[in-house]
């Protein structure tokens, strides 16, 4: 077509330009939202440490605010964990942090000691050095 007829799509495809022809770049980023089979995201040096060093922190800090409240309904690791259908030293790896607890046994734990988790999703940009996330799970009557 003439530079003054040419297709949505055509006018898209020449504003790309490049080694690797005219639009190849643009068609690959636009088709991005489902990725060929074979074809590899940029990986980002350090992000999956990073961000299971930022789940895990959220985590200590929900898990430390559940032990609060079982200790403040006075009650003890055995009676949570006949609660929960489990033993003492499972709930007790959990409440030290040695166990890598699920989203569902940690929702178990809430409902034995009276609390429900609320979840939400937040922005991951993280805090001010000294400043506590507020939106990170949290226990609720």
């Amino acid at each position: 077509m003439s530079a003054g007829g040419d297709a949505p799509g055509e006018r898209l495809a020449a504003a790309g330009s490049g080694q690797d022809g005219p639009g190849e770049r643009l068609r690959s980023v636009a088709g991005r939202g489902q990725d060929a089979p074979g074809e590899q995201l940029p990986r980002l040096p350090g992000f999956r440490e990073m961000a299971l060093r930022r789940m895990a922190d959220e985590r200590r800090r929900l898990v430390t605010d559940l032990v609060a409240e079982r200790q403040a309904a006075r009650l003890s690791q055995t009676e949570v964990a006949a609660r929960m259908g489990t033993s003492q030293s499972a709930v007790a790896r959990l409440e030290s942090g040695a166990a890598d607890a699920r989203a569902s046994t940690l929702e178990r734990y809430a409902a034995a000691v009276g609390r429900q988790i609320a979840w939400r999703m937040r922005d991951s940009a993280r805090p001010a050095p000294g400043e506590e996330p507020t939106d990170h799970g949290s226990v609720s009557s």
